[in-house]
């Protein structure tokens, strides 16, 4: 029994520190995706650890090793709770003016062919703006009774489920296609022109997943490339998309300090968007990160359509405010220094995009 006890104890301890390695590799970097599993289950642990006799665990050294490592997985779970203080600001129509607008981002799963249920989706949320990815030439067919809704369009449709499109009711301006680091693996840019005229840039991406037997140079090089992109920029910003990374990782906190940006979900909710299929093994897949001239009204996830990602909606208003609001965390050197490390590990690499035959 005492056996059993230590190699639980030592796996959740493991877990919970590996991430904090700086090593871009999948085995690594998984360990950041359950925490909120990780944290129910060292409640549990030390919740019996707390039984007359032990019944499991039989010392205070497996209480307190649990506890630690509940409180320690709790301290990134909060961040996305009302128990903690918003990133960015709600709309209040007191004071805030600007033009509303609905995006909708949905990754529909390749080899999922409920096109019909994607339709319902789109009716029903009825957004200005959406993004597909892991679009395909059939998935683009199967789009076409709602295509002609959206007078903008960009599209990338590719077979190794990295394709994605942009569809718009608003004019695109500026709009762009590209593999930023890897080849196979498209981004989509574009300055969204809105009804009143104002203006904000967009960027789309889905980099690639982290995996056990490959690095994750990839993925987190195209984060640090678009975050250092997105510092530059002198108007508003959205980024948004499958980042096939979860909200409270090393990786996405780095991104948010460099580029600035806010996350919506911080001090509301988290807002799991993976895996559809398993009600247990959920983390937030899939993001939106706003600049701070941008107000919230209203976020939330959409009916699943087939696909192992939930689809997100995100109601905002981009303010006509000079000014932007909205706490934003300061990068320091370390960042930006690794940043670029990771945008330069990502150029070299000569790999072909991660699960380009998954969905074959």
């Amino acid at each position: 029994m005492l056996i059993a006890q230590t190699v639980l104890a030592v796996l959740l301890l493991a877990i919970t520190v590996l991430p904090f390695l700086p090593i871009a590799h999948g085995i690594v970097r998984m360990g950041e995706f359950p925490r909120q599993q990780i944290l129910i289950l060292a409640l549990i642990c030390f919740a019996i650890s707390l039984t007359p006799n032990g019944i499991l665990f039989d010392t205070w050294f497996f209480a307190i090793l649990f506890g630690a490592v509940a409180l320690f997985q709790a301290r990134f779970i909060a961040e996305f709770t009302r128990f903690w203080p918003k990133s960015s600001k709600s709309f209040d129509p007191a004071i805030d003016h600007g033009e509303r607008f609905r995006l909708v981002a949905s990754n529909v799963k390749m080899s999922n062919r409920d096109y019909a249920a994607h339709i319902r989706m789109i009716e029903q949320s009825d957004p200005d703006i959406l993004i597909m990815a892991e679009v395909d030439e059939a998935w683009l067919k199967g789009m076409a009774p709602i295509r002609e809704r959206y007078s903008y369009r960009v599209e990338q449709p590719q077979d190794n489920a990295y394709g994605m499109l942009l569809w718009s009711k608003y004019r695109l301006d500026d709009a762009s296609k590209q593999d930023l680091l890897t080849k196979g693996v498209p981004s989509i840019m574009a300055t969204v022109v809105l009804a009143d005229h104002s203006r904000f840039r967009l960027y789309a991406i889905h980099p690639e997943p982290p995996v056990p037997n490959h690095g994750t140079e990839g993925r987190d090089g195209e984060l640090s490339l678009i975050a250092m992109t997105t510092r530059d920029e002198k108007g508003p910003v959205i980024v948004t998309g499958d980042l096939n990374d979860v909200a409270w990782s090393k990786t996405t906190r780095r991104f948010r300090r460099i580029s600035g940006l806010l996350d919506p979900r911080i001090g509301r909710s988290m807002i799991n968007t993976f895996d559809a299929r398993f009600w247990f093994m959920r983390w937030p897949l899939d993001h939106l990160f706003h600049s701070g001239q941008f107000r919230l009204i209203d976020m939330q996830r959409l009916e699943p359509c087939g696909s192992d990602h939930f689809p997100v909606q995100f109601d905002l208003v981009l303010c006509d405010h000079e000014e932007p609001a909205g706490e934003e965390d300061e990068a320091d050197g370390a960042d930006i220094e690794r940043a670029r490390d990771l945008i330069q590990q990502a150029a070299e690499r000569q790999d072909e995009p991660i699960g380009a035959d998954w969905e074959k």
